[in-house]
């Protein structure tokens, strides 16, 4: 069970710009690779050819994972290890408008939107 949920985990979700900063003219500089774990972020005010930098987490999900997608991937191992008498918690860390109440707590219907909190219940 170790190499399941016995240990930290840093899970980073990537949110999809709003309809305001597409209306605005923002283009997405933050990228997820989920098979390589990394984000790439570009800086959008520096030189032509600084490189983007890249940050690598235990798991990372672009704008099209689905709410049961990540709950499945991220947060059902330390719901598993509660339910089995081991202490877990999941938490969502982030600035405002990043999607952390999207992502814990979601909308209850249709049931596709809920978030982990819901999911967790299920």
């Amino acid at each position: 069970m170790a190499d399941k949920g016995e240990c930290v985990k840093v899970v980073v979700r990537v949110r999809p710009l709003s309809r305001k900063e597409k209306q605005d003219g923002h283009e997405a500089n933050t990228k997820a690779d989920p098979a390589r774990g990394t984000i790439i972020v570009e800086n959008p005010k520096g030189d032509e050819g600084e490189p983007p930098k890249s940050f690598t987490f235990d798991h990372v999900f672009g704008p099209d994972i689905t709410q049961k997608g990540l709950y499945d991937k991220a947060a059902a191992p330390a719901v598993e290890s509660m339910l089995n008498g081991f202490n877990a918690t999941v938490f969502a860390y982030g600035q405002t408008g990043a999607g952390k109440s999207h992502t814990m707590e979601g909308y209850p219907d249709p049931p596709e939107l809920r978030g982990i909190i819901p999911n967790s219940f299920q």
